[in-house]
């Protein structure tokens, strides 16, 4: 029998695969932060808004959560990817995570821009 490893040796993969779960999460937690926070806004209506219905009504509020767990989310990216790097020393390490990043930010992009193409078009 071997002698026990240390822990960081027994799961040397697990900024990785952290990186992975967090760039593959930058979109959909950032909409479930989105709804989740319009349903308790909605729901409270804390500032007594007449018809919460409305399409802006608690924007702020909403856009400002979404982008805090948004920055969260790359920050805890950013740190696992630096992590990755750092024990491997190799670019191909870190290739999986940065390419899903990558995509999630253009799908990303291009959702805000043809949403921003509909609402200017009037639908």
């Amino acid at each position: 029998m071997t002698e026990t490893s240390s822990s960081a040796e027994i799961h040397p993969d697990r900024p990785h695969t952290a990186a992975i779960i967090l760039a593959s999460l930058f979109i959909p937690i950032t909409m479930l932060t989105g709804q989740v926070v319009k349903l308790i806004m909605d729901s409270t209506n804390p500032s007594g808004l007449e018809d919460v219905s409305a399409g802006l009504a608690y924007l702020g509020v909403i856009l400002g959560a979404s982008l805090i767990v948004l920055f969260i989310t790359v920050v805890g990216f950013l740190i696992a990817i630096a992590i990755q790097f750092r024990r491997t020393r190799t670019f191909r390490s870190i290739a999986l995570p940065v390419t899903i990043a990558a995509i999630q930010l253009v799908i990303g992009v291009a959702a805000i821009i043809l949403t921003r193409a509909i609402t200017d078009i009037g639908g």
